[in-house]
């Protein structure tokens, strides 16, 4: 069993929404937000929005320093779905589909691109 983060509202993606694989393989699995979540904290719409990283939200700047540190300086992530982060048990890897930001989680099946 292991923890993922992702977004069902509607507005922006979690991991949908990131630049390549890797990046969205971090942020899928990126236990200090997980921790945080599960603790009953909440991203405001002012800490994940923000086009400048200088105000992002603490937990944020972490995780894209250490997806810049894993995947390079130009590595990109967005964070604009970090208000509606839900945590969600799972047993195996799962694909992340997307609609209008609308995330939703399928576990392993027969198709290509698994996390």
């Amino acid at each position: 069993m292991r923890k993922i983060l992702y977004s069902p509202g509607y507005g922006a993606g979690w991991t949908t929404w990131a630049g390549d694989a890797k990046v969205r393989e971090i942020m899928l699995t990126y236990q200090p937000i997980i921790e945080f979540i599960e603790a009953g904290g909440k991203f405001k719409d002012a800490d994940c929005n923000s086009t400048h990283p200088k105000k992002l939200h603490p937990l944020l700047k972490q995780l894209d320093a250490d997806i810049k540190k894993a995947c390079g300086p130009e590595a990109y992530a967005y964070y604009g779905g970090a208000d509606d982060l839900v945590v969600r048990s799972v047993s195996g890897r799962v694909r992340i589909h997307e609609y209008d930001g609308n995330e939703s989680v399928e576990e392993e099946g027969d198709f290509e691109d698994w996390l």
